[in-house]
């Protein structure tokens, strides 16, 4: 409590732009990329027991609000090519902003789009290509698919021999992501799609609503000049789980059918995840290989000069910038990394 005070406090009297002088008069001006996934309609997020907003995702006015407070506080929106351009000149014009979307949903194009013509700003969708044009949903969305389709208050896993609670909404998506968790720590990634089709007996395909791009959908986007397309991973398997072949597989398959099906240069990679255990210097070397000249992570913070291209932090975007708009633009702006570096500091002289 003390801590959102304080922020609204610094916020809603202007000190964070403060903070932000200080940050560039000690460390120069800073890139922030920001992470979204899907962006949903109003009406479905208006639905509490949505499981889109229940994961945290995103609506149309939610994000035209967070475009606008972007701008308000004086951000640049720029493309992740622009960004890289300035990281190597070694010339970060002013603060500015990145915005990303991971995982080629639908909705991307459908919602998304018209929003970035609203306000004249770029935005990169990192596409996992394995789902791209077919009617399956990544593995782990699979599994939220399974657990939300089901009309009861419990679940029998036969896979490890476990109920879940599945009484409402919350505890649905609590049990679902309990159940990814073992299904990472108990297996290899390889094993993901196959066991749970077994285990739901393939009753986990996506909604008309939460379907992923297709492949017209993506040459739509790809002749859009606000959009960059950039690569995800084929299967979304996190690459540090993955043996190296099989991670090399994972990110050279999703480069080469965006490639080759879409006639573009790929120049971007996201990755899967993306904590700092889940990639390494093999994945980086890899993208590298590859012609990739950046790659995100979602690390948290700002870039700034002497960044590690293969290792770019990123912000996450709140489901509700109304009522999260001061956390947003606290960790926009890296506060957080500021205050803690303040910390060591005062720390080290005591």
């Amino acid at each position: 409590m003390v801590k959102v005070l304080l922020k609204k406090f610094i916020i809603g009297f202007g000190l964070l732009r403060s903070i932000r002088w200080l940050q560039r008069k000690l460390r120069g001006p800073g890139i922030t990329v920001i992470y979204g996934h899907r962006v949903i309609s109003d009406e479905d997020f208006a639905n509490p027991a949505n499981h889109s907003r229940i994961a945290g995702h995103t609506c149309v006015s939610d994000l035209s609000n967070a475009i606008a407070l972007l701008l308000e506080h004086g951000y640049k929106i720029i493309s992740i090519d622009e960004a890289v351009q300035q990281f190597a000149k070694g010339e970060i014009k002013q603060d500015s902003v990145v915005l990303t979307f991971d995982d080629g949903f639908e909705d991307n194009l459908t919602n998304l789009l018209p929003i970035l013509k609203k306000y004249d700003v770029p935005a990169t969708c990192y596409i996992n290509s394995s789902v791209i044009g077919t009617n399956k949903s990544l593995w782990f969305q699979s599994i939220l698919n399974y657990f939300f389709s089901l009309d009861s208050k419990r679940v029998f896993v036969k896979l490890n021999s476990k109920e879940y609670d599945i009484s409402t909404p919350k505890r649905t998506f609590r049990s679902a992501f309990r159940f990814t968790r073992y299904l990472q720590a108990e297996y290899p990634p390889e094993e993901f799609n196959r066991l749970i089709e077994e285990e739901t007996n393939k009753k986990c395909l996506p909604s008309d609503k939460d379907k992923h791009l297709s492949w017209d959908d993506l040459e739509t986007l790809k002749n859009e000049p606000l959009i960059t397309l950039g690569a995800h991973s084929f299967n979304h398997y996190p690459l540090a789980m993955c043996d190296n072949s099989l991670a090399e597989f994972e990110i050279l398959e999703s480069i080469r059918q965006l490639e080759n099906k879409l006639d573009i240069k790929i120049d971007h990679f996201s990755y899967p995840r993306g904590h700092v255990e889940d990639f390494n210097d093999f994945h980086k070397q890899v993208l590298s290989s590859a012609g990739i000249s950046s790659a995100v992570s979602t690390i948290r913070g700002v870039n700034r000069l002497n960044v590690d291209m293969y290792s770019i932090k990123r912000v996450g975007l709140p489901a509700n910038t109304l009522e999260d708009k001061y956390d947003f633009m606290w960790h926009v702006a890296g506060a957080p990394q500021l205050l803690s570096k303040l910390k060591n500091k005062v720390r080290a002289k005591f």
